[in-house]
């Protein structure tokens, strides 16, 4: 019987990597990601495909999404995909991946018949503090920034495609771990505990405020919701997060009695001094090119407390944060992390701050996707050309259409190279196809020639694209460098086996091939094994 599957939108994110480590022994996951599996470090899994894709990009979306179902579909689908920046200005991909994003994958979603559509939203998307007092599951989404809106209007659009969909909304506290790996809390820690003089300096009264959540309980949070989702009503919202809040000056008081063995004393500074300060330092970064993390925005919460009370989300899943990952018991932890293993701190929270919003990689692979019949007749062409002047005879010498099959099936290896950021596929195909080649009587001056046909080829139909012409150097990288490192790996093999005779052209007898199930479970098995391995 085959694992129950599930997909995760957002994979390659800090939420997302976590989960996939968490369930890929239970489940079969779709994990799609705008980044590759390599570049994100995310876990490698014979229960994982990877399916590398923008949200916001509905035709490669609508294939991604026909792949799963043909691979069997999915029971549950966690959307964590989304954008974020701490600059809050009304940037473009709040719409383009917080609500079109949203609205592909809740549209595409329909024809898989899922269990449960989970959307990742935010207490932040409410505005505190409140009169009525903490913010609960009942709460408006009636923040004023520009993130709250995109999470206002993705909660909006789950419901009101039920009972297409069933759906629910999570809504999380801020999420760290024990590398910290949450944007302001790392600014935090750095400038307190660094040489920087802001290192004493507190906003206000030091009472800004908000609730946080250890991944280790995120994750638990999502075991619980698996095994009791069918007690929770479609459209129902739920709170993930830690009661109450953790202010500025508390964390500032642990940080630095961990990192010193004493607290040290905090400098309050008056809001309206606090606003002075931003304002002057927003100024120097435009001129410099270097914008502060302290922005206008942030003036408005300085003293104001975002308290959660998700007593009701505890109750309906018997799930609740552990008392041993709460911030003020899990600190410590934080600030050995940071003290014992500065470069991969430092490295682990660079990663989570950096924000790539262009991949360059995904729209070279789209153009590889739309020109591949374009391509492989051209070579084929070209191949055919070249051989008529006598310079590939060995290929002059095969049928069309195997020819035809050799050129895609290197274009497809060449394509598959740039989703995953695997520039060695090409060379680990000419590797194990080297001996059966040489034994042909191709000769390396030949297979080189083909595969520099091949860079041409691919190379001119990308660059003629209005979208790719300023992507020379990222092209040259994902096309050309990986060409190149095949034809170097030509060139070894043929001295090889021109040197070390016939022992040196073995090859590894196959293994015998495993008995066959049905034929439907052949089918679903065999695409799965694809996306898999296609990484």
């Amino acid at each position: 019987m085959p694992r129950p599957a599930l997909i995760i939108t957002g994979a390659s994110g800090f939420v997302g990597r976590h989960l996939l480590e968490e369930l890929k022994d239970d489940y079969r996951i779709f994990a799609i990601a705008r980044r590759s599996q390599r570049d994100c470090g995310a876990p490698v899994h014979s229960n994982i495909a990877w399916m590398q894709v923008d949200i916001g990009d509905v035709e490669g979306l609508s294939r991604t999404f026909r792949e799963i179902a043909s691979a069997g579909g999915a029971k549950f689908l966690f959307h964590l995909a989304g954008y974020y920046d701490y600059a809050l200005e009304n940037r473009p991909e709040y719409r383009r991946t917080n609500i079109d994003g949203t609205r592909n994958v809740l549209e595409l979603s329909k024809q898989l018949d899922l269990s449960r559509f989970v959307f990742a939203s935010s207490v932040a998307a409410c505005a505190f503090p409140r009169r009525e007092g903490p913010i609960t599951e009942a709460t408006p989404p009636d923040g004023g920034h520009i993130y709250a809106w995109s999470k206002r209007e993705g909660e909006r659009m789950v419901r009101e495609e039920f009972p297409s969909v069933q759906s629910c909304i999570v809504r999380f506290g801020a999420v760290y771990s024990d590398w910290c790996e949450y944007p302001p809390l790392y600014i935090f820690l750095s400038t307190w505990l660094g040489r920087s003089w802001k290192g004493r300096i507190l906003a206000g009264r030091g009472e800004s405020a908000i609730p946080y959540i250890h991944i280790r309980d995120v994750v638990t949070f999502f075991r619980h919701f698996l095994a009791g989702h069918e007690s929770i009503r479609p459209g129902e919202i739920l709170v993930a997060c830690t009661p109450g809040c953790t202010s500025h000056r508390r964390l500032f008081e642990l940080a630095t009695r961990s990192f010193l063995g004493a607290a040290k004393q905090p400098v309050l500074v008056p809001a309206p001094l606090c606003g002075a300060g931003m304002v002057t330092m927003s100024a120097l970064g435009r001129v410099t090119g270097h914008m502060p993390f302290e922005r206008l925005w942030m003036y408005r919460y300085i003293d104001r407390k975002m308290e959660v009370d998700g007593s009701h989300t505890r109750a309906r899943l018997g799930w609740s944060p552990s008392a041993r990952y709460q911030i003020e018991r899990r600190l410590p932890f934080v600030i050995e992390r940071m003290k014992s293993e500065q470069v991969e701190w430092h490295a682990r929270n660079a990663a989570v701050m950096r924000r790539d919003i262009a991949r360059p990689d995904l729209a070279i692979f789209k153009a590889l996707v739309t020109e591949e019949n374009q391509v492989v007749d051209a070579l084929v062409e070209r191949v055919d050309a070249a051989a008529t002047r006598g310079l590939l005879p060995a290929f002059a010498a095969m049928d069309q259409n195997e020819l035809s099959w050799l050129v895609r099936l290197l274009y497809r290896l060449l394509l598959t190279s740039v989703q995953t950021s695997n520039r060695m596929l090409l060379v680990n195909y000419l590797e194990v196809t080297g001996a059966s080649r040489f034994k042909a009587g191709f000769t390396a001056d030949e297979v080189c020639l083909f595969l520099k046909h091949m860079d041409e080829t691919v190379v001119g139909a990308l660059t003629r694209r209005d979208e790719l012409k300023r992507l020379g150097q990222e092209t040259y990288d994902r096309i050309t460098v990986p060409i190149e490192l095949g034809m170097e790996e030509v060139r070894g093999q043929y001295e090889r086996f021109l040197e070390g005779g016939a022992a040196a052209l073995e090859e590894p007898v196959e293994s015998a091939a495993a008995e066959q199930p049905s034929a439907r479970e052949l089918l679903e098995s065999t695409i799965w094994s694809c996306l898999v391995q296609r990484r």
